[in-house]
């Protein structure tokens, strides 16, 4: 059976807010952070607090007392037609617990549902989400008495083109190949990408070159996992010990680097033992994008069988003597690193 898409309602959310016919409740939920910024903003800007922004411009942060959720919805707006209640990470529509999250209660449960039920003329309601699950009794009837939306992640394209017009906006020019390679390298979020944008805007000449990004763009922690997967297939123990110098500098955490290269690798593996030849099967296998996907693909066929099931069995191995005391945690980490290029390429070092 085909898997059912999900509707986009980003269009209808820019319809509403332009028309200023808003609902008055509205969940915005999903990994993209920066635009749940963007169009609470645009909420606000339809919604003028008149001066009295104490009143008309309400901000909740999750886990508040339900005493002070009742006090703040049963209130009125105060020299203006309506006001803003903003309630983040509230975790009302939840089922699991999970970490610090906490799911509602019956009490709490009921709560909500009969303030669904009543919601003011007055007051838009908006609820900013990091974790929802749409099969919630709570989601549910919220999405009926207003109006839902998930923010995705943007598409490659979409940031690519995001990117190129920022750059002509400055009066500058950057290749769609410069830009697709800025947001290979970065964590995933319009937020980085435009903070590296500014840097690079700031930094570079009339052209921006894909060297600039390499000299003052932050790259992603996963990214440099891959830089040292990269350099290990090349049996260039020299350059993975180079990237991991970089990493230390950072002080990034050896154990967040070794899982990095774990979770890498054992992927890697998955494609392997699965058979996987194409990138979009690959993607389709591991759930993830293309050119990722196509990353764990060039690793599978890189590395033999052998070296994969070592790379993946030797990691709880070495978080084992790092935690017992038996190795120091960057030693552990370099040894892994010559063990492998040792193993791949019968005993030459390149270091």
């Amino acid at each position: 059976m085909a898997k059912k898409t999900e509707k986009n309602l980003i269009p209808e959310l820019k319809a509403q807010i332009k028309e200023n016919r808003l609902h008055k409740l509205y969940v915005f939920y999903g990994e993209e952070e920066y635009l749940k910024e963007h169009y609470i903003k645009q909420i606000e800007e339809k919604i003028p607090a008149n001066g009295f922004e104490e009143f008309n411009r309400i901000f909740i942060q999750g886990g508040a007392d339900y005493d002070v959720y009742d006090s703040v919805l049963e209130s009125m707006p105060v020299m203006a037609e309506k006001r803003i209640v903003e309630i983040r990470d509230s975790n009302i529509f939840t089922m699991k617990r999970s970490g610090g999250i906490v799911p509602p209660d019956d009490d709490q449960k009921k709560f909500w549902q009969d303030k669904f039920k009543r919601l003011s003329e007055d007051t838009v309601l908006i609820f900013c989400e990091k974790n929802v699950d749409g099969r919630s009794a709570l989601f549910k009837a919220a999405a009926k008495a207003g109006f839902a939306v998930e923010f995705k992640y943007m598409s490659a394209d979409d940031l690519r083109a995001w990117a190129v017009r920022k750059a002509m906006k400055a009066g500058k020019k950057m290749d769609n190949s410069v830009a697709d390679y800025l947001i290979s390298v970065i964590d995933p979020g319009m937020n980085n990408l435009e903070n590296e944008m500014n840097k690079l805007l700031n930094y570079s000449g009339d052209i921006i070159y894909k060297s600039d990004i390499d000299k003052v763009v932050s790259r992603a922690l996963q990214v440099q996992a891959f830089d040292i997967t990269d350099a290990l297939m090349a049996g260039d123990a020299r350059r993975a010990l180079s990237v991991l110098r970089d990493m230390r500098t950072q002080k990034q955490s050896v154990f967040a680097i070794l899982y990095l290269i774990y979770s890498n690798v054992e992927k890697m593996l998955h494609l392997r033992l699965a058979g996987v030849t194409s990138r979009a099967q690959a993607a389709e296998v591991l759930g993830c994008a293309p050119w990722l996907a196509g990353k764990y693909l060039d690793g599978s066929k890189g590395f033999s069988s052998e070296k994969l099931y070592y790379m993946v069995t030797r990691v709880p191995e070495i978080d084992y003597e790092i935690k017992s005391g038996e190795i120091e945690e960057w030693q552990a980490l370099e040894q892994y690193i010559f063990n492998i290029v040792n193993r791949e390429t019968g005993g030459r070092k390149n270091a």
